[in-house]
């Protein structure tokens, strides 16, 4: 069955990488992208991953794709293992396209969009399209973002380009509910600010209001905005991507918490 979506005039391209600013990685990509699809505007999510951390850039992609419309092609280049074995994959999830090494960063939202669909990319598949030769370093050029192209352009249909496959999870899990009804996750990233974001939806909290760092951390109080708690103080509140964030205002809630990706986080 055909997986390939319809081209809206809306259709958009996103990037995410570890590739930083300082060198031209990723102005290499964008032009690859623009040869092929010059009229397809290309969105900079952010180069600033931590290097080699697949799961922090697939927690980013999670959080911002509702915020794109439907035939959105996401580009994630977050690839220690480029050039050896591993996959690269096109997820069709939520009515749009994550093309990325499969090494983890998609697991986070394959497993919580319920149409997810993946499929391993062929070589020959490639050499169909008419791609240029592939480096052994550098598949974010010549393969995902030239893909990104074709798809966003709904020239390809994903389903053509290599068998269904299935994803590595990654360490990044969606949150689930204890046989006590509390609902338990984990802190996904540290962002700029010193905010400590996790797995954890509003949908799956509700009005609960007890949030602790699990097991022997400090409760904090739930507020609404960052204006209600002290200056300096530790909170919980659901942040503008509707999943719980642990904050301080005006100051690093991972620093006075000791707060790091991977600690568990519990509301009841």
């Amino acid at each position: 069955m055909s997986t390939q979506l319809s081209a809206p005039t809306t259709a958009l391209i996103t990037l995410t990488s570890d590739f930083g600013l300082h060198d031209p990685y990723v102005g290499i990509m964008r032009s690859r992208i623009l040869l092929r699809a010059p009229h397809i505007p290309v969105v900079d999510l952010t180069h600033a991953i931590t290097p080699f951390m697949p799961e922090e850039a697939g927690y980013w992609l999670y959080c911002c794709y509702p915020q794109f419309p439907a035939g959105t092609a996401h580009v994630a280049v977050v690839d220690p293992g480029v050039g050896s074995a591993r996959a690269i994959v096109v997820l069709c999830a939520a009515g749009q396209y994550f093309i990325a090494p499969d090494n983890g960063l998609l697991g986070l939202i394959a497993a919580t969009c319920a149409d997810a669909v993946a499929y391993r990319v062929e070589m020959q598949a490639l050499d169909a399209l008419q791609f240029p030769a592939r480096s052994a370093t550098f598949h974010g050029r010549d393969v995902m973002g030239p893909l990104a192209a074709e798809l966003a352009a709904a020239r390809v249909d994903p389903a053509r380009l290599g068998p269904r496959h299935r994803l590595e999870a990654g360490r990044l899990r969606p949150a689930v509910r204890a046989a006590d009804g509390s609902v338990r996750g984990t802190i996904a990233v540290i962002d700029h600010f010193g905010n400590a974001l996790t797995t954890i939806p509003a949908a799956a909290i509700g009005s609960m209001q007890r949030v602790q760092l699990h097991p022997d951390g400090r409760l904090l109080r739930r507020v609404g905005t960052y204006a209600e708690a002290a200056p300096g103080e530790c909170v919980a509140l659901v942040n503008s991507a509707a999943m719980l964030e642990l904050c301080a205002r005006q100051a690093s809630a991972a620093a006075v918490l000791n707060a790091y990706p991977g600690q568990q986080v519990k509301v009841s």
